[in-house]
């Protein structure tokens, strides 16, 4: 896939996957949308790929459209990786083999 001189938003490009993929997409020629609520991180990379950071919580539409925009006036857009979350490492199955015992949300309140 030729994306050589394409925009490209990356949303949790700041860090971890995100992050590699907007460098991958970079180094293909992509023009890319760091758009991360981590804004010093998010900077920094945007700077260093020679591309744009747009702060975005990808629940608030208004951010989502300001990246839309910012991708559409460096490049046809052709690429979007869905990065963003927040989340933590744990069992998909408790030892039991259930389900429930593995995400006990009772944790939480």
């Amino acid at each position: 896939m030729d994306i050589n001189g394409a925009s490209a938003i990356v949303t949790g490009g700041a860090s971890g996957i995100g992050a590699a993929s907007a460098r991958r997409l970079a180094g293909r020629g992509a023009v890319v949308v760091i758009a991360d609520l981590q804004e010093d991180r998010g900077r920094q990379l945007a700077d260093e790929l020679g591309g744009a950071f747009a702060k975005v919580d990808v629940t608030n539409t208004e951010d989502i459209v300001n990246a839309v925009e910012m991708a559409k006036s460096m490049g046809p857009v052709r690429v979007l990786v869905n990065s963003a979350g927040i989340g933590w490492a744990q069992r998909t199955v408790g030892k039991d083999g259930s389900y429930d015992s593995a995400a006990n949300l009772e944790a939480f309140k």
